[in-house]
């Protein structure tokens, strides 16, 4: 029952403490649904490994008492040896518990580190970070871990320096971020085309959708594809980055949010949605990101929902001479077959492609009406003038 007690008054003690430091500032809010949106993002369809000897392992290890000279046996068969051991203890006893110390604080440091390694096991195979945040992330471990240390260790300077280098990685940091004068919507606008272009692009691409409801849109712009949706009877609502695209589609009377397009699904009720939609976005993605896009695809939409992802054909090298680099924020291409490979393994199937935006006619060799000439002709436009986009439909 003491034990208990003791329990409960160190877990209030630590209740307060937390409450304390989160009103000087020192946890964001919304941290703890964060925190949880990334765990279950980076654990979810992971293959396991076996830890239970680790977890023998560790269990015993956490079992091993602490240092203390009161453990030190004072037995022996010489005649007079228990008093001899014991005026020995008392004369050496200062040295004997500086020794102990230094031991327990070694033994203490390989326990840390071995909680360490094991947390490290179970961590999903892959992060979501890029090299700069990993950074960002082990510095702020370390400071963590230098906070925690008595006032008396040489922690100071340590935490000084850790703070400096810190503050310069977040500064490189904030520097990488892309912030263009001009707007979205006008870079849309010019390169994307009009509303009535976008409607008639992907028209059918909506009619895939049919029955699906509710529908989330990540990355839907101004909405032009929620629009077409609607006309076809399916209820939808979108995520996009840019405010100033959210805002123009909620005046259209859109049902549209700014945000994280991948932070609002994985706040998503498991098997909530009928349909995700992603239209040129997955080139903007990174690699980490694009698995937990279709990891959280799996959870979050029903049994018998859809996922439509379109974005740039990679096998079409016309497509690298025109269209992809005018976006400065797309990251990396997504070749077709990797897509298509990693829905199937999250469980997807009746999976199609649709090959998107052959290039002009009049861009394409042209046959010369010689037999093997004319075979060449067409190897090289398959290669070079491929369709200039494709649509990955899975079904859950």
């Amino acid at each position: 029952m003491a034990e208990a007690e003791e329990v409960e008054e160190l877990l209030e003690e630590l209740r307060r403490t937390v409450e304390a430091r989160r009103a000087q500032g020192f946890y964001p809010a919304g941290l703890e649904d964060d925190l949880s949106a990334h765990f279950r993002r980076i654990v979810m369809h992971r293959s396991a490994p076996d830890l239970s000897r680790l977890d023998a392992s560790m269990e015993r290890l956490r079992a091993v008492p602490g240092l203390s000279p009161d453990r030190i046996p004072s037995d022996s068969g010489v005649p007079g040896g228990p008093a001899l051991h014991r005026g020995l203890a008392r004369l050496l006893g200062r040295q004997t518990q500086g020794i102990l110390e230094q031991v327990e604080e070694l033994a203490a440091a390989l326990r840390a580190v071995a909680d360490e390694l094991s947390w490290a096991v179970r961590q999903a195979s892959t992060h979501v970070h890029t090299d700069l945040i990993a950074q960002i992330d082990t510095l702020q471990d370390r400071l963590s871990a230098l906070e925690r240390q008595p006032a008396g260790d040489a922690g100071p300077m340590a935490l000084a320096e850790l703070s400096r280098r810190l503050e310069r990685l977040e500064t490189a940091e904030e520097a990488r971020k892309f912030r263009p004068s001009y707007s979205a919507d006008d870079f849309e606008s010019a390169f994307r085309g009009s509303e009535y272009d976008l409607k008639s692009r992907y028209r059918d691409l909506a009619a895939r959708l049919l029955d699906c409801s509710p529908v989330l849109d990540i990355g839907c712009g101004r909405g032009e594809f929620m629009e077409l949706l609607a006309e076809e009877g399916v209820t939808s609502s979108g995520i996009e980055l840019d405010e100033e695209l959210a805002e123009a589609g909620r005046q259209r009377g859109l049902d549209i949010s700014p945000g994280d397009g991948l932070r609002d699904l994985a706040t998503r009720a498991d098997q909530s949605l009928g349909g995700l939609v992603l239209i040129q976005v997955v080139e903007h993605l990174t690699a980490p990101e694009l698995l937990n896009l279709v990891s959280l695809a799996a959870d979050k939409l029903r049994p018998g929902g859809r996922a439509v992802i379109e974005t740039v054909n990679p096998q079409s090298l016309y497509v690298f001479a025109r269209a992809f680099y005018l976006d400065p924020t797309h990251d990396r291409p997504v070749h077709p077959g990797y897509l298509t490979f990693l829905f199937r393994q999250a469980g997807f199937t009746g999976i199609e492609i649709d090959w998107r935006s052959p290039p002009p006619a009049e861009e394409v060799l042209q046959p010369v009406g010689e037999p093997g000439a004319d075979a060449n002709y067409e190897r090289l436009n398959q290669l070079l003038f491929g369709p200039q986009d494709y649509a990955l439909i899975a079904t859950r």
